[in-house]
């Protein structure tokens, strides 16, 4: 009897094949868990975004700043007086404006025709991963003036 080689041949040629075979796969499913990663970065990015502008909103929105005449509410307008006191009222019932605004720093800067900086809301998050900065144009109402001022409302919103 002649032994013939061709069959290791063959065996050979199959291992080659498989094992090109799963390092095709092994490469495939390494590029997919990087796209995936990076689509679900991409979505927690959107999402704390969204939250941002949700407490923006919010703080738009408080009764306790907004501008009203005749009970007409202004959008994107607050109040200069109602602020001045908005601000103490915040401060020393934080826990309430905690479950609205969370961990936050709200802060208007009035802009034209003149400076100043107003702190509304401040409770920062010491060791935070994520800020998330919102600027909300609005305007500033002098109420004694009857005058308008133009003003940016920065709403920074921190997360673990």
């Amino acid at each position: 009897m002649k032994k013939s080689g061709k069959g290791q041949v063959q065996m050979g040629e199959t291992i080659a094949v498989l094992l090109v075979f799963f390092i095709l796969v092994l490469i495939g499913f390494v590029f997919y868990t990087k796209i995936a990663k990076s689509n679900i970065e991409a979505e927690q990015d959107e999402q704390r975004q969204l939250k941002a502008i949700e407490v923006a909103q919010k703080a738009s929105f408080l009764p306790e700043v907004q501008c009203s005449e005749e009970n007409i509410i202004t959008d994107n307008c607050i109040d200069f007086e109602k602020l001045n006191a908005a601000k103490d009222i915040v401060k020393d019932n934080g826990l309430q404006y905690f479950d609205i605004l969370g961990f936050s720093n709200i802060t208007i800067f009035e802009i034209y025709p003149d400076y100043a900086r107003i702190t509304l809301y401040e409770r920062p998050l010491e060791d935070f991963k994520t800020r998330s900065v919102t600027n909300v144009p609005i305007a500033i109402f002098y109420p004694k003036e009857r005058k308008h001022h133009f003003a940016v409302m920065k709403v920074e919103v921190y997360e673990r």
